[in-house]
């Protein structure tokens, strides 16, 4: 009897040990929603790289959800240990905790803008940071550029609808969409079925806006565990080989050497600590 005991003890300690730990990670909004495709990438490259140390991993998709949906999801911990990017602002990181590494490493912070065909004039009139301001924004519901955009003094038109917010700049409902230099070129070849869309080549607007991992707080093990794989990703340089797989062809169609750029300060970001900036890319400079 005894040794049946010990038996089982032992069996339920192998099962825990090499047990398989779920991850939830969010779903596109569409079938054209690309955002997500290098974070969660990113999400299972430290995942792997933990897999000695932690146990093996599976990952599974969220429901369909927008910002805002997600952030309340997290802070509510309905799904089992997700992890969802957002931008820093110092609120949020009381609510949840997050992984203190730029998952883009901050190209999404250099803004090139969608515009309409009809409107693109507008922007061969812009020549000062005053100009730029006449000239209207969409940006996403809960979307903190929407936030960053008004405190500098320009006008904003938030939609809850991703795949909406390029039907409506096409339309005129205001002027500019802009989006991070990584993201444009992939969004353009998606979206370019629409009547009278095209992007600005003339500018690009900058401001630091560094997007992290959020969860829950009652995820900090894992956190910690996906932490560790970021850092040991970066340190062999397959974080750098991933995100140039996805992001370098839409960096390199941007150009931003040859464009103006208009730098804005993040506010908040004051409570941040600057550790992050380690990591940040330079897209003036060398690649990462």
């Amino acid at each position: 009897m005894k040794r049946h005991y010990l038996l089982g003890i032992l069996s339920l300690f192998l099962s825990a040990a090499y047990a398989t730990t779920p991850f939830t990670f969010r779903s596109p909004e569409s079938n054209v929603d690309l955002r997500y495709d290098y974070d969660n990438q990113l999400l299972a490259l430290a995942l792997e790289k933990t897999k000695d140390e932690h146990g093996d991993f599976e990952l599974v998709p969220s429901p369909v959800m927008n910002f805002l949906r997600a952030e309340s999801v997290a802070k509510n911990n309905e799904l089992r240990n997700f992890f969802f990017k957002q931008s820093y602002r110092d609120e949020l990181a009381k609510d949840l905790i997050f992984i203190p590494f730029p998952i883009d490493l901050g190209i999404v912070g250099y803004r090139v803008c969608f515009v309409s065909k009809s409107n693109s004039i507008k922007l061969a009139q812009v020549n000062s940071l005053e100009d730029l301001k006449k000239l209207s924004h969409g940006q996403g519901t809960g979307w903190l550029d929407a936030t960053l955009l008004r405190y500098h003094g320009f006008t904003v038109t938030e939609a809850a609808n991703y795949d909406g917010l390029f039907r409506m700049v096409a339309n005129n409902r205001f002027d500019l969409f802009c989006r991070g230099t990584n993201e444009l070129l992939g969004e353009y070849q998606a979206h370019s079925h629409i009547e009278n869309l095209t992007y600005d080549r003339r500018i690009a607007i900058a401001y630091p806006i560094p997007r992290f991992f959020f969860t829950s707080k009652q995820n900090a093990a894992s956190a910690e565990r996906i932490h560790k794989g970021l850092i040991i990703a970066y340190n062999d340089g397959s974080l750098q080989t991933l995100w140039l797989k996805y992001y370098k062809e839409s960096i390199d169609f941007v150009n931003l050497k040859d464009r103006t750029i208009f730098h804005l300060d993040n506010p908040m970001l004051n409570g941040l600590d600057t550790d992050y900036k380690q990591y940040i890319y330079n897209p003036l400079g060398e690649q990462p």
